[in-house]
């Protein structure tokens, strides 16, 4: 079962994500191991309570960027079962409880200061008898902030900050900060969105 936290403590603070319907959540990929693996290790995740605003709105993903209480900003694709985001507007304050993103896999690359992003989109049959997507997302960033306690690591990519929770097979003694990575991460999972 996981635990709910307030967006108050340092880790929490740190936006990840994109979000998809709860029913994912306890979704298995059926393509390959590594997303079975990821998928259930997301499925366990902590839920936080944020309150973000909406900072873009982009109608044709149904996705939004938002902005967390610290700044933080966050590219959110919202899975239209939970949300439209043709009824947001810019500015709109939000409630939004998820599930952080989730690094599966990460390792050190030469870029000398290039980064990149690739965002894939993978079909999962959902338990309720219907299928969702996730997104998963690959980049080519540099490690800004390692805490091996908690488990959480500070991406620099292309477009902004990212802070994703570790699965529980990647190395954190073997990262430090300011080496360049190539990572792949399981965007966050929405588990209410609310406009207050």
């Amino acid at each position: 079962m996981t635990r709910l936290r307030k967006l108050g403590s340092s880790a929490a603070v740190m936006w990840s994500a994109v979000v998809l319907t709860a029913a994912c959540c306890q979704s298995g990929f059926a393509q390959d191991a590594d997303a079975d693996a990821g998928q259930k290790a997301l499925g366990q995740a902590e839920v936080i309570h944020a309150q973000v605003h909406v900072v873009a709105i982009y109608p044709a993903t149904n996705s939004v960027t938002l902005r967390g209480p610290r700044g933080n900003l966050a590219d959110v694709d919202v899975n239209p079962k939970l949300a439209d985001v043709r009824k947001l507007r810019v500015g709109d304050k939000l409630n939004v409880a998820y599930q952080q993103a989730l690094l599966l896999q990460v390792d050190k690359v030469t870029t000398r200061g290039v980064r990149e992003r690739i965002e894939t989109t993978a079909a999962i049959p959902a338990s309720a008898g219907y299928a969702s997507s996730a997104h998963r997302v690959q980049v080519v960033a540099t490690v800004l902030k390692i805490d091996r306690k908690s488990r959480m690591v500070t991406l620099r990519g292309p477009k902004h900050r990212q802070v994703l929770r570790a699965a529980s097979g990647i190395p954190l003694n073997e990262l430090r900060v300011g080496d360049s990575v190539r990572a792949e991460f399981i965007s966050a999972a929405a588990v209410e969105l609310v406009r207050e």
